[in-house]
């Protein structure tokens, strides 16, 4: 999933003419290593750069400082391997997965087809091994097809199964019960400021001149105006009002406490590694 929404994200940035087997993305896998079980649990995704299209380069100290949060958090997970989008192995992914390979030993190789037949019965994935074989008597890397299998808690098929539900133009019976009723308060919501400005419209116009003005019509527009400010002054509304700003400044401010923790933790760590390693010159350890 965290593959799928990393292309999905990085396809709706760029011009929809251009064709979808020209975008990829990557990243690595985390998860644990039991004896010949790999658990792949997580991913990150990682900056890669190209200059022909085909090759790319991966910023590898990118990659590591990434991998060193992640570790922080997640302190069972190591780096399994990586990961990439297409129709099987291109050109130039024996480089990158070498280079993985400095980083972690015999990493795997997870692909993602974003472009999958439409009759396909199984999952656009597949997972390669790296497998030594000797060519003209010289050991040479290779990548083969690993078998896997999908393990999904009950969180995850719940979720996959609302989005499976909800059919591609948005709209219709299949939809769930929280898409339709967000598709209703949309509608409504597009009415009533349809309506607005034609109210709008219409009293401008009246006040250029365009259109003689109707007392009636006036009248009910006075009257509705009138009566908004009825709400405003109920002291319900004024309290529900007030408790919703309240909190909403309250998230926000929680957000801006965590964001300047983790930049205080941050700065103590590099401080205590400078610290230590000048306490080390000076022989003070």
């Amino acid at each position: 999933m965290n593959i799928s929404e990393h292309y999905t994200r990085l396809r709706a940035q760029v011009p929809k003419d251009q064709p979808a087997s020209s975008i990829r993305v990557f990243g690595c896998l985390l998860g644990t290593l039991e004896g010949r079980n790999v658990d792949i649990a997580n991913s990150f995704e990682v900056k890669a750069s190209t200059t022909d299209g085909t090759n790319y380069t991966f910023d590898v100290e990118f990659l590591k400082t990434r991998l060193e949060q992640y570790k922080k958090v997640f302190k069972d997970y190591d780096l399994l391997g990586w990961y990439s989008t297409g129709s099987g192995v291109q050109g130039g992914d024996e480089v990158l997965h070498r280079l993985i390979g400095e980083i972690t030993e015999s990493p795997m190789y997870l692909v993602l087809n974003p472009t999958p037949d439409a009759a396909a019965q199984d999952l656009p994935i597949v997972i390669y091994e790296s497998v030594m074989h000797i060519v003209n008597d010289n050991p040479t890397m290779q990548l083969e097809e690993a078998s896997y299998k999908i393990h999904s808690i009950d969180s995850e098929r719940i979720s996959v199964d609302h989005v499976a539900n909800i059919s591609s133009t948005g709209d219709g019976p299949e939809g769930a019960a929280l898409v339709s009723h967000l598709h209703g308060q949309r509608s409504a919501v597009k009415m009533l400021s349809d309506r607005i400005q034609v109210v709008q419209a219409y009293l401008v116009a009246v006040q250029r001149g365009d259109i003689p003005a109707d007392q009636a019509v006036l009248r009910q527009i006075n009257g509705l105006c009138n009566s908004l400010p009825t709400a405003a002054a109920s002291g319900k509304f004024s309290e529900d009002f007030l408790r919703d700003y309240v909190d909403t400044l309250m998230v926000t401010f929680l957000t801006s406490v965590t964001q300047s923790t983790g930049t205080i933790n941050d700065v103590i760590d590099k401080f205590h590694m400078a610290y230590e390693r000048y306490a080390r010159r000076r022989g003070i350890f």
